[in-house]
């Protein structure tokens, strides 16, 4: 029987490995379509560990990610913050989240 346990952990032990978590390419621009500065925050929905990444030209990475739904806020170095936003971040690979700033 302890054969039969190990052997079914190691048989999942490939999927629990198959997924990374995401790249989030952050671009926030204004209504005119130049960069705006500020720092963007990911929240997960429910309990979890919040992401954020300062902008530089309007731009920033957060890597690391895990796969869920989040809300993304955005705090501008000047100006008027817009409403959160809700996002759905993949499990794995590379995504573009574009912010508008107003």
């Amino acid at each position: 029987m302890r054969h039969l346990a190990l052997a079914s952990l190691f048989a999942l032990l490939p999927l629990a490995v198959a997924y990374a978590d995401a790249l989030v390419i952050v671009e926030v621009r204004g209504p005119d379509g130049q960069p705006v500065d500020g720092k963007v925050t990911l929240a997960p929905r429910g309990e979890g560990t919040s992401y954020s990444c300062e902008t530089t030209n309007g731009a920033c990475r957060i890597e690391g990610v895990p796969g869920g739904r989040y809300t993304a806020r955005l705090e501008p170095r000047e100006g008027e913050a817009p409403p959160p936003s809700s996002v759905v971040v993949p499990p794995d690979g590379r995504v573009v989240l574009r912010v508008a700033a107003r």
